[in-house]
């Protein structure tokens, strides 16, 4: 039997009376459960994955093209593997519905497509693994590896177990078996990626806020009625918006004796990997020696002086720099700037996000995207200066991290009060102290060995921190002065933000 299971999609694909791409390739009947998930899986690949304009991606296994139609305009290619004439039939035409002429189409087994090396900065696996064996997936590893280009990665998106115990769902038509699933342990795909690549990211696709008196996520869906599915695509925009808070949500639950039994037992579910290009956590030789993410939300009135004035010191002391901007879903015209910027100067990459992800997600993607020996961040306020990244960048010998302690601040009393608040809270619950937007310089090494792979809140920061302090790794504390905002006002100490901060230091436990 052909374990692409090419044969099965094809007969359903046939089946179906309409060129939705997102209903295809699913063994899931309730439509308006589809869709919402697909939403939401989308959402938390957006989160996970930044793309450029420039990036170029291959979708493996794409079926009618559900992820490439989606990504397409936001790209300068797509390349969509799959070996289900049907489904690739479907995707043509879609994509010429809607004008999208940057897909190629390849009909081939994954095992039969011949991958070019570091042609790709983003490979996506969407539910095919599960129809490989263990032998046709080893096979896979190292081609997908070489086939990443530096910086780039790899997404998979699988059904797994979560009871420790490999699963399989068989499917049969007149006798004749035409389709076997494969629901392997959660580990599993780490175990067979993380050899030759770095696991970056691991976390359900979304979340499962079910109540145990409904059974579980298969009952819940074959529970959607005509009125349920409309009330379902009207909710989607906000559900999608409360997804991260969600799994935050359910995650405790489960982990809580007293209250795990509150939600239904989720046997089999949909795990998203991140894993980073082969060699992500060594330094090529043309890596530059820092790397000094610059993360800005609506700093249309700072960012140009900002990178003027760091540019500028950090060429005159003589240090081989790159400036990672990072543009966490601006709406002033800070996107349009860095565009600019990045446009006349080599040294200058860009790095945007939408939609806005708050300070820890910036500063993950600009981390995950940085390729210096050394990284180090500042927000394009200006109000931590190129001295400071200077000498920090001076002392990188003294120890894997170095972090900052204001010795004097230019903010109104208020911001100090509450920042004090913050810093005891934060303090009491892990042990750390937060340096309240304080920058801090680290080797690439620390960050792609312990950073926390499942927090982008602000408490980011002080968790890196802390698994670099449970790891024994040495972390030491240089003072330093904050200046006044260039221009603008603080987009941080808000009651969003503040009340966001406290739910995420929560959490954390020493």
């Amino acid at each position: 039997m052909d374990e692409s299971n090419a044969g099965w999609w094809e007969r359903r694909a046939a089946g179906l009376d309409h060129d939705d791409e997102v209903l295809h390739g699913t063994v899931t009947t309730q439509a308006a459960v589809v869709r919402l998930r697909d939403q939401l899986e989308k959402a938390h690949i957006a989160r996970v994955l930044p793309l450029t304009p420039e990036a170029r991606v291959l979708d493996l296994g794409g079926g009618a093209g559900r992820l490439s139609l989606w990504l397409a305009p936001n790209v300068r290619e797509v390349t969509l593997v799959e070996p289900s004439e049907a489904h690739l039939d479907v995707a043509r035409r879609l994509a010429g519905a809607r004008g999208i002429d940057n897909i190629t189409f390849v009909g081939s087994t994954a095992d039969a497509f011949e991958l070019e090396p570091a042609r790709y900065d983003a490979i996506l696996i969407g539910g095919m693994l599960t129809h490989l064996s263990d032998p046709a997936i080893e096979a896979l590893v190292e081609p997908l590896a070489c086939a990443l280009a530096p910086g780039g990665r790899l997404v998979i998106k699988e059904p797994v177990s979560t009871d420790g115990r490999d699963r399989v769902d068989e499917r049969r038509e007149q006798g004749e078996l035409l389709y076997v699933a494969r629901f392997r342990r959660r580990e599993r795909y780490v175990e067979l990626f993380g050899a030759r690549l770095p696991l970056l990211y691991q976390r359900a696709t979304l979340a499962h806020p079910i109540p145990f008196f409904l059974g579980g996520t298969n009952e819940a869906a074959e529970a959607t009625g005509e009125s349920s599915s409309r009330w379902i695509e009207r909710l989607t925009p906000l559900w999608v918006r409360m997804d991260p808070w969600l799994q935050s949500i359910e995650l405790a639950t489960r982990a809580t004796p007293g209250l795990r039994h509150l939600l239904a037992p989720v046997p089999v579910l949909q795990d998203l990997y991140v894993f980073g290009a082969a060699g992500a956590d060594r330094v090529g030789s043309d890596a530059p020696g820092l790397s000094v993410v610059v993360i800005a939300y609506n700093e249309a009135e700072c960012l140009e002086p900002v990178i003027a004035e760091l540019s500028a010191h950090l060429t005159t002391a003589a240090i081989d720099f790159e400036l990672v901007l990072v543009d966490d879903g601006s709406s002033d015209g800070t996107l349009s700037i860095m565009e600019r910027l990045a446009a006349r100067d080599a040294r200058v990459r860009l790095v945007p996000l939408s939609p806005n992800r708050g300070i820890g997600g910036a500063l993950r993607a600009g981390f995950d995207a940085a390729r210096g020996e050394h990284i180090t961040w500042v927000p394009a306020d200006g109000q931590i200066g190129p001295d400071t990244v200077a000498e920090l960048y001076r002392r990188r010998g003294e120890a894997p991290m170095l972090t900052t302690i204001y010795a004097s601040r230019a903010d109104a009393f208020y911001r100090h009060i509450i920042s004090q608040t913050l810093n005891l809270f934060i303090r009491v619950r892990s042990g750390e102290l937060a340096k309240s937007g304080g920058n801090y310089l680290f080797e690439r090494a620390a960050w792609i060995a312990h950073a926390p792979r499942e927090d982008d809140s602000m408490m980011i920061s002080t968790a890196f921190r802390k698994n670099l302090r449970d790891a024994g790794v040495e972390i030491v504390e240089v003072s330093i002065s904050a200046r006044a905002r260039v221009a603008g006002r603080s987009k941080v100490l808000n009651p969003k933000t503040i009340l966001r901060t406290l739910l995420s230091a929560a959490k954390i436990s020493r």
